[in-house]
């Protein structure tokens, strides 16, 4: 731990707020503000000069910003650290609006230089151990805040905790979530008693027997059974199984040898839901998997 942290006599305020970071100039105003936020009061910054590996200057530390999308290297942090020259006790910060090297990050750890990221709203993140340290010392120093409401003193930087009341309330039940397969399980025991009980009604003569139209109609719940135990997404299934209810009417409708006694006239009227029932299954089902397979392509 350097001298500087350890002896620090000054006590921060409340964090800078928030300022857009839209240049490089902005950049090096608001890590000055930072600076001064932590405890460096004459920190300056000092835009367009020639600072010769240095935007921001106080008589204990010394900060170079960069405002770039690049992360920054071990290079731009040697030419800080020589900037310092013998005034080995001032402390070094770096800030960036970017990232960090992981040869940056090791001669950083290795020299002692603070490293903090910004983001464009002007806040502030610390990178490594000297910048953690450097906030908890500000933290530390600062006057404790007093919680207007209940006049109990808060350490800074953190929320106000808001008063408890004075009875429990009762806890809300939170709504249980159904597991994704749900759906796809309930459409199958309904389809599967359709099948089971529509080839014993009189009105329906299976073609060429009961136990053929049962197991032809026993196709789609049984799909449906596995999909269901096996799906582990929670995307939107209505169109498609309607769309499958649907189906298992043509379905329902060919295995009946009733319907295709009689002349051609006999059969217009049933084979008109027949295939309507099936264009809709066919649409349903098409047009529920499109948004799947954009957001498999976007991923």
């Amino acid at each position: 731990m350097t001298s500087e942290t350890s002896s620090r006599a000054v006590r921060s305020g409340p964090p800078p707020e928030t300022r857009a970071v839209r240049t490089w100039q902005d950049a090096e105003h608001n890590a000055a503000t930072w600076m001064r936020h932590w405890g460096y009061l004459d920190a300056t910054a000092r835009p367009g000069g020639s600072d010769g590996g240095v935007d921001v200057r106080s008589a204990r530390a010394l900060g170079q910003v960069k405002y770039q999308a690049a992360a920054v290297g071990r290079p731009e942090l040697q030419r800080l650290f020589g900037a310092r020259g013998q005034r080995l006790d001032r402390q070094l910060l770096f800030f960036t609006g970017s990232g960090y090297t992981t040869t940056a990050v090791t001669y950083a750890l290795e020299n002692d230089i603070a490293l903090f990221v910004y983001g464009l709203d002007g806040s502030m993140a610390a990178i490594n151990a000297p910048a953690h340290r450097i906030i908890n010392a500000a933290r530390v120093s600062a006057p404790p805040r007093v919680d207007s409401a209940s006049g109990r003193a808060c350490s800074p930087g953190t929320a106000t905790e808001a008063p408890r009341p004075s009875h429990s309330a009762p806890a809300t039940a939170q709504p249980k979530k159904r597991r994704p397969g749900t759906g796809h399980l309930l459409l199958a025991v309904l389809l599967t008693v359709v099948a089971l009980t529509m080839p014993g009604s009189d009105s329906y003569t299976p073609r060429p027997d009961r136990a053929v139209a049962t197991a032809v109609l026993l196709v789609i719940p049984c799909v449906l059974f596995l999909w269901g135990l096996t799906t582990r997404s929670h995307r939107r299934f209505w169109p498609t199984g309607l769309g499958l209810f649907l189906l298992d009417l043509p379905l329902a409708w060919v295995t009946n040898a009733q319907l295709w006694q009689g002349d051609a006239s006999d059969l217009l009227l049933p084979t008109t839901p027949a295939v309507l029932c099936l264009a809709a299954a066919v649409l349903l089902i098409r047009w529920n998997a499109k948004p799947q397979e954009a957001d498999a392509t976007g991923r």
